[in-house]
């Protein structure tokens, strides 16, 4: 090499991701996609175990597990990078990171690219909100200009040096106003777009059929968009139908039932209902590890790893953990 040229450049796209090759070969295939979202490595985990084919890192569970915060921009890249980096490298399906707003400017957005994609994301979302962000079913949402966030798209698609997707979404106040924004993202070179809080069946008909490419809807309990079963959102135009937040809210919901159950009557075997056992816990806790990538030495010759979706009690048990789980939980408000 000529001491007084600069090395040549790898080329970009290099495979040293392979789940964002593993995820673009979803979007190809003729089947929608059921993209469930993980708060941690466990809930991550757990719905791989039960079949899932992507999982996606949601920016409103990290806030609320590891941080105890709202979805209002207070969660760093530094946070999000090492959050997926411990969730991706547990995992056998693509994962889909929730970059927020990209942390800030254009040179924040291209950093984001890079830590991401190092970090093992199969793809990540970058919104137009201003900052701080807010979540995508909160009211008193704000965007930044068109040109400002098309300067961002920009940086992000270029940046990339493997096959990592690109989410465009949008959190414009008008259908009209994200109609036309997903547009122009998707002229842009976005791979996947999302306009995020459809507040109706005729919105959702708009989009899926004004908007062109790959599409995303976002479905909340409480939330804004009509909760369509799957084939609907499909039918409609809908590559993914995206669950960010039932692992959640079900977690939450399970844990604040059991522990006031625990609290006022003093008998761990009160809830035992609704627990799993020590040995079934550690059961699934260590079958994961072994069948993470790059364990396998750590397996004696004749143990096999049966990473298949198993039943909702998780380990064959006589009745289901899910089948006790209704019948031991209080009705949600509003229920008989």
């Amino acid at each position: 090499m000529n001491g007084d040229n600069p090395p040549e450049r790898e080329p970009k796209m290099r495979s040293i991701n392979g789940m964002a090759e593993r995820f673009r070969q979803l979007l190809a295939s003729p089947e929608g996609i059921e993209l469930p979202g993980c708060y941690d490595v466990l809930s991550a985990a757990i719905l791989e175990r039960v079949g899932f084919k992507a999982v996606f890192l949601s920016g409103y569970g990290v806030a609320a597990s590891l941080l105890g915060n709202p979805d209002i921009g207070l969660t760093t890249l530094v946070e999000t990078s090492l959050m997926t980096k411990n969730v991706s490298s547990a995992l056998h399906v693509p994962l889909i990171v929730d970059a927020d707003n990209g942390y800030g400017n254009e040179d924040n957005v291209v950093r984001a690219v890079s830590e991401l994609e190092h970090s093992g994301a199969a793809a990540m979302i970058l919104e137009d909100q201003v900052f701080p962000k807010r979540c995508g079913h909160a009211a008193g949402k704000k965007v930044i200009p068109l040109d400002q966030y098309m300067r961002k798209l920009e940086c992000a698609l270029k940046a990339r040096q493997t096959a990592m997707c690109i989410v465009a979404r949008t959190d414009a106040a008008t259908i009209d106003e994200g109609i036309l924004r997903a547009k122009q993202f998707h002229a842009a070179g976005a791979d996947v777009l999302l306009i995020d809080g459809l507040p109706s069946y005729e919105a959702l008909e708009r989009v899926g059929a004004e908007v062109p490419g790959h599409k995303i809807i976002n479905l909340i309990h409480g939330g804004k968009t009509p909760l369509l079963p799957s084939h609907v959102l499909h039918e409609l135009g809908f590559k993914i139908v995206l669950y960010s937040t039932p692992a959640l809210y079900t977690a939450a919901h399970t844990l604040l039932a059991a522990m006031q159950r625990l609290q006022e009557t003093g008998e761990l075997d009160s809830i035992s209902p609704v627990s799993v056992t020590f040995k079934h816990f550690q059961q699934m806790l260590e079958t994961q590890y072994l069948a993470r990538r790059g364990s396998e030495g750590l397996r004696r010759p004749d143990e096999g790893v049966d990473m298949a979706p198993t039943s909702p009690g998780g380990f064959g048990a006589e009745e289901s953990t899910r089948s006790r789980l209704l019948r031991a939980l209080p009705p949600q408000p509003g229920q008989a």
